[in-house]
C-alpha cells in the first residue's frame, strides 16, 4: 500500500493510520519531492509526468512492482498524483483511494502571481510563522481534538518549514504542467480500469465536499463514501474509520461501481 501525502505536508501525515494498515499491507511511503525530508531542488521543472515518473521509480526501488499489486492512497495533492501515475503508467494499480483529492478545481492564472520572487519574500515571513501555519492548519481539520498533540506539533512543524513554502511556490508557478485539465489527464480518467474509491469530509474548507460527487461521476470505476463531521484530512480526524474503509475497499470482491 502506496500512501502519498498532500501540500505543505509529509508522509507523517499518515502516522495515525500506519499500525492499522501495516496489519494488511507492506506499507510504503515517501516524501514527495520539494517535502519533508526529501530534496528540494530550487531549480525544477514540477509537473504532474515528473512526480508520476518518480512515484513509479521508487515503487521500481523498492520491489513492489514484482511483488502482486500494488494498492494506492493519495491525500489532496498526492490524490492527483496518484490519478497522472495510474493514467501515465497503466496496470501500476490494483486499487485507488483517493482522500479529498486535488486535480478537480483549477486555479486561477493570478495565483502564480503569488510565485513571483518579490511576492514569494514578502509572503514567507508572514506564512511559515507559528500563528499564520496553525492557522492555516486548523482551516484543515474539523475534528481537532482527535489529533495527538505530539503529532500535531510535529506536523505544524512540517508545514512551516521555509524549503516546503518555497516548493508550493514553484509549484504554483508551474501550475499548467501541474494541472490535470490542462495537460489532458482529466479527460482520460475513462481510461483507468481499476476501482477506486473516493473518500472526503462534509466540512472540508480546503476542498469543498461539492466536488466530491463531480469526482464520482468523471471516475467510472468510482464509489464515494462522506465522513459526516470531518474536514480535509481524514486520516487525522478519524484515523480508525479511514483505515476500516481502506481496508474494506481493498479485500472486497465485489466491483467498486
Amino acid at each position: 500500500m502506496l500512501l502519498l501525502h498532500g501540500i505543505s505536508a509529509s508522509f507523517d501525515f499518515y502516522d495515525s493510520v500506519i499500525p492499522q494498515l501495516a496489519s494488511s499491507f507492506r506499507v510504503l511511503g515517501l516524501d514527495l519531492l520539494g517535502f519533508g525530508g526529501s530534496d528540494k531542488p530550487k531549480e525544477i521543472a514540477y509537473s504532474l509526468q515528473l512526480y508520476a515518473d518518480l512515484i513509479l521509480e521508487f515503487l521500481d526501488k523498492t520491489g513492489a512492482t514484482t511483488q502482486g499489486p500494488v494498492y494506492g492512497t493519495g491525500h489532496s495533492m498526492g490524490g492527483k498524483y496518484l490519478l497522472a501515475t495510474a493514467l501515465t503508467h497503466p496496470g501500476t494499480f490494483g486499487k485507488l483511494v483517493l482522500s479529498n483529492t486535488d486535480g478537480f478545481v483549477t486555479l486561477p492564472s493570478w495565483a502564480r502571481a503569488f510565485g513571483l520572487p518579490g511576492v514569494r519574500h514578502l509572503l514567507k515571513p508572514l506564512a511559515t510563522t507559528e500563528k499564520m501555519s496553525r492557522k492555516m492548519f486548523d482551516a484543515a481539520l474539523h475534528n481537532r481534538q482527535a489529533i495527538d498533540d505530539k503529532l500535531y506539533l510535529r506536523l505544524l512543524d512540517i508545514a512551516r518549514d521555509h524549503g516546503a513554502f518555497d516548493t508550493t511556490m514553484k509549484l504554483n508557478r508551474n501550475m499548467m504542467n501541474l494541472d490535470m485539465q490542462h495537460t489532458g489527464l482529466r479527460s482520460r480518467l475513462g481510461e483507468l480500469k481499476q476501482p477506486v474509491l473516493i473518500i472526503w469530509g462534509d466540512h472540508d474548507q480546503y476542498i469543498s465536499p461539492k466536488i466530491a460527487p463531480l469526482v464520482n461521476r468523471e471516475i467510472p470505476t468510482s464509489r464515494l463514501i462522506v465522513f459526516r463531521d470531518c474536514g480535509h484530512c481524514p486520516m487525522l480526524e478519524y484515523p480508525e474509520k479511514f483505515s476500516a474503509a481502506v481496508k474494506n475497499f481493498i479485500f472486497e470482491k465485489t466491483p467498486a461501481h
